[in-house]
């Protein structure tokens, strides 16, 4: 479930994610800044209350405000990954977050690493569904991996080559280092975390010594290699109901120095972008949306439509059908409109 990475050449620091799930629909959201937001929660008095410090945009299949990956308009982006061996930390004190909601809070609030990073322990990620880890980079150039073991938040901030799939940092490289003599033709192709890591990981030591003329196809073919192909039967034991199989369905390249975003999908394979510097976040007094499963190519910055709770609506009817026994239609048509509650004040 997902693979992420960092690569940086000459004027491109990307970011490249796959979305590996058992469907594709979702939404692309552009959220202004200055929003005032509350977290989820169902006592008032617990809520986690702000203010949208940037305006940012998400790629989103569990409802505005729970993205899978995005980038604000400072250049921050996180995309995350499930954790297999990942434990998140017990309830304490601190105010809390659900696993996808922290990636909104941290695009809304804090515009580089440093600051994401200075702030981590202020906030306990609390699991709804899926213990998850993350890839944090911003427009300097800096990357982090943020993974939680035993219950403690762990910051890997030196690596070769930052790439992380569903298994825990250091036993992934500890993992492909048993394959270091192998050449990048004799490596598995098996959908499996480790063996993902291990492929990718090579092909991004390839990419560094040979770059490519053109770094975004370059980017989307190391995705390519470490996809979950269609073929394949799903290698995990997902929550829910009569799962199909698993597969990539999005691939997205966030060019970070240039401020745009790429990506393709299972069943579009043209590669669409989009300059998230073309919305003007300082005038942006309502939220934009587009799904991500459209028939476009080419620029799409222009088919940004201003987001309707039946956006929402779209997504979360599907994409919580599977696992209706572990959150409500009630809770379901909260989340449909819960966004609406947010108000500009700025």
């Amino acid at each position: 479930m997902c693979t992420t990475f960092t690569m940086k050449f000459k004027e491109h620091f990307l970011l490249g994610q796959n979305y590996d799930f058992y469907y594709g629909h979702g939404l692309i959201v552009v959220s202004p800044r200055g929003l005032s937001k509350f977290s989820l929660s169902e006592k008032e008095e617990e809520r986690l209350r702000w203010v949208s410090k940037y305006g940012n945009v998400t790629f989103t299949q569990f409802g505005r405000e729970l993205p899978m990956s995005g980038m604000n308009e400072n250049g921050l982006a996180i995309a995350m990954m499930f954790h297999e061996d990942g434990e998140l930390p017990v309830s304490d004190e601190r105010p809390s977050l659900n696993e996808l909601q922290w990636i909104q809070y941290q695009l809304d609030n804090f515009g580089t690493v440093e600051e994401v990073i200075k702030h981590l322990e202020d906030i306990r990620i609390e699991k709804s569904i899926y213990a998850l880890h993350y890839s944090v980079c911003d427009a300097t150039g800096k990357t982090v991996l943020i993974e939680f073991i035993n219950g403690k938040a762990k910051v890997i901030d030196q690596a070769t080559y930052f790439i992380i799939t569903n298994t825990s940092y250091e036993k992934s490289l500890d993992y492909a280092n048993q394959f270091a003599s192998q050449s990048i033709q004799q490596l598995s192709r098996n959908a499996g975390s480790l063996d993902r890591f291990t492929l990718g990981y090579r092909l991004l030591e390839q990419a560094h010594h040979k770059p490519s003329p053109n770094a975004i196809e370059q980017a989307f073919s190391i995705l390519k290699e470490v996809s979950v192909k269609p073929s394949l039967q799903s290698m995990w034991n997902w929550i829910g109901k009569r799962v199909p199989p698993t597969f990539t369905y999005w691939s997205i390249v966030f060019d970070l120095n240039n401020f745009t975003i790429y990506l393709k999908d299972q069943k579009n394979k043209n590669i669409r972008q989009f300059s998230i510097q073309q919305f003007d976040f300082a005038h942006l007094d309502h939220a934009l949306s587009l799904p991500i499963d459209n028939q476009l190519c080419g620029d799409i910055t222009n088919n940004f439509t201003p987001y309707s709770n039946k956006d929402n609506e779209r997504i979360i009817t599907i994409s919580y059908k599977p696992i209706s026994h572990l959150i409500s239609k009630e809770d379901q048509k909260e989340l449909i409109t819960y966004p609406d509650q947010f108000y500009q004040v700025q």
